[in-house]
């Protein structure tokens, strides 16, 4: 009910919509109220009475209160269709906007198809119950009193006999929502599964065909299918049970109605017109009964999908630009980790007491061990992620003291697999100054040494690049990414891996744009690679969640035994030793 409650508040802009939306069904319901009550005279006065004057006039007033009843209708479905749209696109909206302020952490551990079914399924489930089941759910309680009261002023005693089995049938909905709502939840759950392994293979593609995985791959995505197939028939037979029920149940009170009014009927007590336009209106009053299983269904999917949705909504995010943020200053961009700790969770601490300084313009190289937290440490600079203890400096300044957007402007980053917009060139290099020039998105092509095959695609800087930039070679990818970074001018530069999946070819073009965007700008370099690693100052050994030893290769060869164990174990290509 607190869920409903919440989806209920998603009205709110919709005020006077609701308004017209409800009076339209309530119109339609007293439309169809008056049709058994102009049957009556029909039958009792122009027929019974045999006057031809009265027959044409009824009949035109039916037909009247029918064309009302389709005006009204045609009002009620526009209305909802324009509440249901509209809370669909706020909650959307809300949705992707809260979700960007999540931090890495929240994706780290909510898988995307999860999010993307939450965005989907989940919102098509709420958007269908406020727009149109939440108006039926109206319509027929609203018919329910109508009907009960015209019922009562006809015949009390009979009415009376009809409605016994009301608080059965009240019984009846309650236990069925009571032993179906924790199935629904579970059938979303699924469904959302259904989704994360479709968008996983999807995406994993070429993964799944490089090793000749598909047959397995489509097994994998079946019994996940499967599951979520066998949860929802268990959901659609239990439903199924207690709605046959809820709908057998009003017919006992019909067949009652039917033999003791027709009694009542045949004794003169009712007149034949009177006992039509109380049967009419027992059937109308039957129909929102049977439908109530229904409509609680909707009500107990859209509460179900209410929850998955407000998880999002309710995820409150744990990094937090301060109200009091500061603009960042001028500098050349100035590093410093002082004691700086970090822990994905209390039992793993990843980084311990890290302190460490680069000064501005200098080109460190980290190096370790896999999982040794080289990328981690360097993710800290822009504030991915907070550190749990110590503090890390940007030009004198902490990093959780300085506004976001400047913060991350101050720093690009070119990760190994680099994510490029189905979107033109130009838009892709530009996404971080979606105001630069055309003049500035060349000079940024130019340096990171892609300008030359930019030009040579078919549309040059407007030609529209496939989905994850797949139509374009590993290489290519990277030298626009390095495009993207640098033309936001940042003062810091991270590296993250960036000549890792390329050929020696691509590497050494590569590096070339990468010795023209370094120039001058502080960068830290996490590489396996010599021949990357060469281009730095100085390099940084990680071990152990700690600074194990700093300096040239020379004087860490010949005083670090962990530099020298991931030298002679991994980094055996020969290059220009660094720092001679």
């Amino acid at each position: 009910m607190k869920t409903l409650l919440r989806l209920f508040s998603l009205l709110r802009p919709y005020r006077v919509a609701v308004i017209v939306t409800a009076l339209a069904a309530a119109g339609m319901m007293a439309c169809t109220a008056a049709i058994p009550w102009l049957t009556r005279l029909v039958i009792d006065d122009a027929l019974g009475d045999r006057r031809r004057d009265l027959l044409l006039p009824l009949v035109g007033a039916i037909l009247a209160v029918g064309v009302a009843r389709m005006l009204l209708s045609a009002v009620r479905r526009v209305v909802s269709g324009h509440i249901s749209l509209g809370v669909e696109y706020d909650l959307r909206g809300r949705m992707f906007s809260h979700m960007q302020s999540l931090s890495f952490r929240y994706f780290d551990r909510m898988p995307v198809g999860q999010l993307m079914s939450r965005a989907t399924n989940d919102l098509q489930t709420v958007r269908f119950f406020l727009g149109y089941g939440l108006i039926f759910l109206f319509s027929n309680i609203f018919g329910l009193v109508l009907y009960a009261v015209l019922l009562l002023m006809i015949d009390p005693e009979l009415t009376a006999l009809a409605l016994l089995m009301a608080p059965l049938l009240v019984g009846v909905a309650w236990y069925s929502s009571k032993r179906t709502q924790p199935v629904l939840i579970d059938v979303q759950q699924k469904a959302a599964e259904v989704t994360q392994s479709a968008e996983e293979s999807i995406v994993g593609i070429r993964v799944i065909k490089a090793f000749g995985q598909e047959d397995a791959q489509s097994g994998r995505f079946a019994a996940i299918a499967a599951q979520a197939r066998d949860r929802s028939v268990t959901a659609a037979r239990m439903q199924s049970f207690y709605m046959s029920m809820m709908g057998f149940l009003p017919t006992l009170g019909l067949a009652a109605v039917v033999i003791f009014g027709g009694i009542r009927a045949i004794d003169g007590e009712l007149t034949l017109g009177e006992f039509v336009q109380y049967y009419q209106y027992l059937l109308a009053l039957v129909f929102p009964l049977r439908m109530l299983g229904s409509l609680l269904g909707n009500a107990q999917r859209a509460a179900a999908a209410g929850v998955r949705v407000f998880e999002i909504l309710d995820t409150e995010p744990d990094l937090v630009e301060r109200a009091d943020a500061l603009p960042l200053s001028q500098g050349g961009g100035h590093i410093s980790f002082e004691a700086a700790s970090f822990a994905h969770d209390e039992s793993l601490e990843l980084l311990r007491e890290i302190t460490f300084d680069i000064p501005a313009g200098r080109v460190v190289a980290l190096i370790g061990a896999t999982g040794s937290g080289k990328t981690t440490l360097a993710q800290l600079v822009p504030r991915y992620y907070d550190v749990t203890s110590g503090a890390v400096l940007l030009d004198g300044v902490d990093v959780r003291d300085l506004r976001l957007n400047d913060l991350r402007a101050a720093v690009g980053v070119v990760s190994q697999e680099p994510f490029l917009f189905s979107m033109t060139v130009r838009e892709n290099i530009a996404y971080g100054r979606p105001d630069a020039s055309d003049e500035q998105v060349r000079h940024a092509a130019e340096l990171a040494q892609a300008a030359t095959f930019v030009e040579a695609l078919p549309d040059g800087y407007d030609t529209v690049i496939g989905e994850r930039g797949y139509t374009l070679s590993g290489g290519q990818r990277q030298r626009l990414a390095i495009a993207r970074a640098v033309l936001t001018d940042p003062r810091v530069l991270i590296l993250d891996e960036a000549t890792a999946s390329v050929d020696a070819t691509t590497e050494r073009e590569i590096q070339s744009a990468l010795r023209a965007v370094m120039a001058g700008r502080t960068t830290l370099i996490i590489a396996h690679r010599l021949s990357t690693i060469a281009l730095a100052d100085e390099i940084a050994v990680l071990d152990g969640g700690v600074i194990a030893a700093r300096g040239t290769h020379a004087e860490l060869y010949a005083t670090s035994a962990v530099y020298r164990d991931i030298h002679d174990g991994g980094l055996a290509r020969p290059a220009q030793v660094v720092g001679g």
